[in-house]
């Protein structure tokens, strides 16, 4: 039997699950909720070996290099986080089993033959430049952003069987009930400033464009909307936009027109099928538009704007400054939610010219899909040295963005949303963008007590390669306890960290003796251990919880981490800490109950069932009912448990911070305006050559 990559984490988890009633208690909720219902994550383990291969460099130099393994990690510490929160509402798929060609036909739509052959033919003979000391990459790429090895091609292939299994997840499951709407791909190298046949700013393949080409090539999907929240511009994938609707790239490689649509003399043909719509939020002064070093050129590129003319439909909007989370709200509002409102003009557009002119497009149904570009490295958390010019959006953005995303595919795509991870290069960036990005995939609230400063602090622990768990606690401090909870899982995600890099041998060995636990009495393989998914664990740790209580006599060893009795002593680990009470208190509330109370929730708002265009109208009638039937369900009290410890009756200011009781008065007699747009339409906010490096140096 092949080892379950997954096995690991599964087995932490089962501890982490057994040792916390809130999580336990979740098992009610969790068999109410369809698989087709839970967001996939897909994991990337072959994206770790695209690793910085000049040996010879300082160290001071390698800091410089910020595109790094790690960055899978600290992702999986956010995934970690997310799904202690809402065990119930994630399943996690491993692309180990996927290594797809750089030949393949959805990577050659959109770089064309030449290429990936080139990338290929700079791979293979990367290793032996290097060991002669020579730069692996050609003298007009910039070195200081790229790199390559034999094993960068071994990555790439696997990123590229990772966004395969992404597209699949949300159109083709195991079955029709486990087909779900929303999918996270978490892979590296980056891909949205790669042009058609030119790599740039970390990125070697357009991931997004050939994620789209798989699409309509085995899903018939015919438009796509490019929702991309990246520090930096898509230059790549703006674009390859432009070369979708029939411009000639100024890099192009292609060996031969098609002779059925030849370029004009304006280096124009028809545009084909899919069809993509690009909508940015961008700093203009970074990278590929760097206040002093930019050309004109890029920065029209990055400001571009035009909407349903020759075959475009291309929208930028410039990050601004902020100095309080309500002056972010409003620009929120007024301005970057204009990309929902583009995006929607771009699908209501497309419907209606797909209906008018069936016969010239072939008679192809419209079939939608959202694509999030998802890039954290304009977050709060993101270091100075990349963030340089102090535009920056805060944790909840991320939530908050994917909630429109969500609501945006409803109103066009049948749910259908791709993630697939971009920038964020520091540790505190991806860890606590990738959390709050996955509570909104899921239509869930952010909790701003989870993005605070010290709660990300205690997670991005466990980016380091040597980490150990504290040897005491305040027996107080929820934070920490949690935070140890959420490392063992993120670190247990992917079996090649071992490899790349904690490169333990006592990792290796717990590995080992985990996987011997995991061997029946009879000495079997469990694999019904193995297999189930992350709610089905959450079901069987209810079943044993219930079988603790039938048997008082049987006396329980796990310990919850919310009641663990552990020391009060300080170590000198962590000279600079300083435990903070109230927060530990608001932050414990957090986490009580709220699997329950927000599952049920999670039902009632967010639409599970979809109706079909090709069902009859009796059918959609039946369906509706079906649907109305399991959202009273979700409501009626047979598992969401009125409390006043659950998170839905804590009250909140206006930054979505919990009060005190005393605060809650206060608050209800000086109300100001609570920025909640759930019920608000998207469409009622719209107000009508040289180069720097993305890293920071210069070519």
């Amino acid at each position: 039997m092949q080892a379950d990559p997954l096995e690991n984490f599964y087995l932490q988890f089962q501890k982490f699950v057994e040792n916390n009633p809130n999580v336990i208690s979740a098992a009610r909720a969790a068999s109410q909720i369809p698989e087709s219902a839970k967001a996939i994550i897909i994991l990337s383990p072959y994206s770790l070996y695209h690793v910085f291969p000049r040996e010879w460099v300082s160290k001071a130099y390698r800091k410089t290099i910020v595109e790094r393994p790690e960055r899978l990690l600290a992702a999986s510490m956010g995934i970690a986080a997310a799904i202690t929160m809402y065990p119930a509402l994630f399943n996690l798929k491993s692309s180990n089993n996927k290594l797809s060609s750089l030949n393949s036909p959805h990577v050659l739509k959109v770089h064309g033959t030449k290429w990936p052959q080139t990338l290929i033919k700079l791979c293979k003979e990367a290793d032996n430049k290097l060991k002669n000391g020579k730069i692996e990459v050609p003298n007009n790429w910039n070195s200081g952003d790229i790199y390559l090895s034999s094993n960068t091609l071994l990555a790439l292939k696997g990123s590229l069987g990772a966004i395969e299994t992404g597209v699949d997840s949300i159109f083709n499951g195991p079955s029709p009930d486990h087909i779900s709407n929303r999918a996270f791909v978490v892979i590296r190298p980056p891909g949205h400033h790669c042009h058609v046949s030119m790599p740039s700013g970390f990125c070697l393949l357009n991931n997004v464009h050939v994620a789209i080409e798989y699409a309509f090539d085995h899903y018939n999907v015919t438009h796509v909307a490019v929702l991309d929240f990246d520090l930096h511009h898509g230059d790549g994938t703006q674009d390859i936009c432009w070369k979708r609707a029939g411009f000639k790239p100024d890099d192009d490689t292609e060996e031969e027109e098609q002779e059925d649509n030849k370029y004009n003399d304006f280096n124009k043909r028809n545009a084909k099928f899919p069809k993509v719509g690009y909508f940015s939020m961008h700093d203009i002064n970074s990278f590929p538009t760097e206040t002093d070093f930019a050309t004109n050129e890029h920065i029209k590129n990055a400001s571009t704007c035009i909407m349903n003319s020759h075959d475009l439909n291309i929208w930028n909007i410039h990050l601004s400054n902020w100095s309080t989370d309500e002056e972010f709200q409003k620009l929120y509002r007024s301005k970057y939610r204009t990309l929902f409102a583009k995006a929607d003009e771009f699908f209501k557009t497309a419907k209606f010219e797909m209906e008018s002119n069936s016969n010239e497009n072939e008679n192809k149904p419209f079939k939608g899909l959202v694509i999030i570009s998802a890039g954290f490295d304009a977050s709060e958390f993101e270091q100075t040295s990349m963030q340089r010019h102090k535009v920056n959006v805060p944790t909840e953005f991320y939530t908050t963005f994917t909630k429109d995303a969500l609501k945006l595919s409803q109103m066009h795509c049948k749910g259908k949303v791709l993630s697939i991870m971009e920038g964020g290069y520091s540790d505190q960036a991806i860890c606590s963008g990738v959390f709050a990005h996955l509570i909104g995939l899921q239509n869930q609230d952010w909790i701003n007590e989870w993005g605070s400063e010290q709660v990300v602090k205690e997670i991005v622990r466990g980016c380091k390669p040597n980490w150990k768990p504290y040897k005491t606690k305040k027996k107080n401090d929820v934070i920490r306890i949690w935070a140890e909870e959420v490392i063992r899982l993120g670190r247990s995600m992917i079996p090649e960290f071992d490899d790349v890099i904690f490169k333990s041998k006592e990792k290796l060995l717990k590995h080992k003796q985990e996987q011997h636990a995991a061997l029946t009495n009879d000495g079997k393989f469990n694999e019904s251990l193995v297999t189930a998914t992350i709610s089905q664990r959450v079901t069987r740790a209810y079943a044993k919880e219930r079988e603790y209580k039938k048997h008082d006599n049987i006396k329980k060893e796990n310990v919850p981490f919310m009641q663990m009795n552990l020391s009060d002593e300080d170590e000198n680990e962590d000279e600079d800490y300083e435990y903070d009470e109230e927060l530990n208190k608001t932050f414990n509330r957090t986490v009580e109950d709220i699997t329950i109370d927000d599952i049920s929730r999670h039902l009632e708002t967010l639409e599970l069932i979809q109706q079909d265009d090709d069902t009859n109208e009796e059918d959609n009638k039946d369906k509706s009912k079906r649907s109305s039937s399991r959202r009273l369900q979700s409501s009626n009290g047979m598992y969401k448990i009125p409390s006043d410890k659950t998170t839905s009756n804590l009250k909140r200011d206006n930054n979505n911070r919990i009060l005190s009781s005393s605060q809650q008065n206060h608050h209800h007699q000086h109300h100001t305006q609570n920025y909640d747009d759930s019920d608000i339409s998207m469409m009622s906010h719209v107000s009508t050559m040289k180069h720097s490096t993305r890293s920071g140096g210069r070519w």
